[in-house]
C-alpha cells in the first residue's frame, strides 16, 4: 500500500502530485456529504422552532455559505496552497462587501428582528412614522403596507425598527374618540347626556363591558368643546366611528342642543350715543 501511495506521489500534474490531488478530491467529496448531512439536521431543528419562513431560509443560506467557505479552505490547504493569503483576500473582500452593502445588511438584520419579535404582523393596522395602513407582507428587506387610499408603501426594515410603531390591532377592544362643540347656552350635563344617548342608540357595535364616556374638554372662544369615548371591537372601529358621529347630529337636534361653529359677535354702537357720552 505504501509503495502504491509513493508511486502516486511520484506522478506530478503541474506543481501538484497525483496523490495530493486525489486526497484533496476525497476530502472535498467527504466534506460535501458532511455538509448535506449538517444542513438536513439543521432543517429538522428549524422545523421544530417557531420562526418565520424567511428567517429559516436566511439562516439556512448563511450556514450553507459558511460551510462552503470552510470546505474550500480545507481543500485548498490540502493542495498545499497557503491558506493565510486566501483568508486575507476573503477578509478584504468581506469588508468591501459589508461597506457597500451596509444598508442592505441593516435591513436584513432588522427584518430578522421584526420577524422574530413580531411587534407587527400581517393583517394588522399600524402606524409607522407618518405612514398608516394594513400590513400586507413582512420580508427580510421591507415591511409592505396597504393604506386606506389604496396605496402600497414599502418601508425598509431598518426604518421600522428605528421608528415609533403604533399597533392599532394588538388589542381586542379599541377606543373611538370624537370631538364635538356645543353652545354655551346648553348646560354641560344636558350635552353629555345627549352624547351618551347618541353612542348607545347608534347603529354600531359597542363593548358592553365599557360604557361610553363624555366630558367637557375645553372652553373655547365661542363654544364648549366636548369629547366622547366609545369602546368597540377592533374590527368595528371605523364603522362605529362613522355611525356614532352621524347619530350625534340627530341626537343633538332631538335634545335641543345647538352645534356651534366659529363666529364673532359684533356690537354696533350708534354715533349719537357716542356723542352723548
Amino acid at each position: 500500500m505504501k509503495d502504491f501511495l509513493d508511486s502516486l506521489d511520484a506522478v506530478a500534474i503541474g506543481q501538484f502530485s497525483l496523490l495530493t490531488i486525489l486526497s484533496a478530491l476525497l476530502i472535498l467529496i467527504v466534506a460535501v456529504i458532511l455538509k448535506r448531512f449538517i444542513l438536513k439536521l439543521f432543517s429538522k431543528v428549524m422545523e421544530k422552532v417557531k420562526l418565520d419562513a424567511s428567517i429559516k431560509s436566511f439562516l439556512n443560506a448563511s450556514i450553507n455559505t459558511i460551510l462552503w467557505i470552510v470546505i474550500v479552505l480545507v481543500t485548498v490547504d490540502r493542495l498545499g496552497i497557503p491558506v493565510t493569503s486566501l483568508v486575507a483576500v476573503l477578509s478584504v473582500v468581506g469588508v468591501a462587501l459589508s461597506l457597500s452593502l451596509q444598508s442592505l445588511l441593516e435591513n436584513i438584520f432588522a427584518g430578522i428582528t421584526l420577524l422574530g419579535t413580531k411587534p407587527i404582523q400581517v393583517g394588522e393596522y399600524v402606524e409607522i412614522g407618518s405612514v398608516a395602513g394594513t400590513v400586507k407582507k413582512l420580508s427580510l428587506f421591507y415591511a409592505v403596507l396597504n393604506t386606506s387610499d389604496k396605496k402600497t408603501v414599502y418601508i425598509p426594515n431598518s426604518t421600522v425598527t428605528s421608528s415609533l410603531v403604533i399597533n392599532h390591532s394588538d388589542a381586542a377592544v379599541r377606543r373611538v374618540e370624537i370631538d364635538v362643540s356645543a353652545s354655551y347656552d346648553d348646560e354641560p350635563d344636558k350635552v353629555i347626556a345627549s352624547l351618551i344617548r347618541a353612542a348607545k342608540t347608534a347603529d354600531a357595535v359597542i363593548d358592553v363591558e365599557k360604557e361610553p364616556i363624555a366630558f367637557v374638554q375645553n372652553y373655547g372662544n365661542s363654544s364648549i368643546d366636548y369629547k366622547l369615548y366609545v369602546f368597540t371591537p377592533n374590527s368595528q372601529f371605523l364603522s362605529t366611528k362613522y355611525s356614532v358621529t352621524r347619530r350625534i347630529y340627530y341626537a343633538f337636534r332631538e335634545d335641543g342642543v345647538t352645534m356651534t361653529y366659529d363666529h364673532l359677535n359684533l356690537h354696533i354702537v350708534e354715533s349719537s350715543k357716542i356723542e352723548e357720552a
